[in-house]
């Protein structure tokens, strides 16, 4: 740091005084907050809007027959993983 640098930090902390600095450390979360639930209501209409449901983006997932042996045979819990997301969302309506 040079002899050039020390009046100019000085002169900062002198415009920015204690009081300030605390009110800014209040005031900058509750305007970030204030703007985060504007952001999330502009979400909710815009899902309303285009009129999703409980299904949107739901697709069952079919798989071969000879896909089933092989998940039976080398990686069981990824053919229940499928089996539980197909049965849900049968039993959320989403298909039959």
């Amino acid at each position: 740091m040079n002899n050039l640098e020390v009046p100019a930090m000085a002169a900062t902390a002198r415009r920015f005084p204690v009081k300030s600095k605390l009110a800014l450390a209040i005031l900058l979360p509750c305007i970030l907050a204030v703007s985060n639930c504007s952001a999330m209501r502009w979400m909710d209409e815009t899902s309303k809007s285009t009129g999703s449901s409980k299904c949107a983006g739901w697709n069952k997932i079919r798989i071969k027959p000879e896909t089933a042996v092989y998940l039976a045979r080398n990686d069981f819990s990824a053919g229940i993983d499928i089996d539980s997301h197909n049965l849900n969302g049968q039993s959320h309506g989403c298909w039959n």
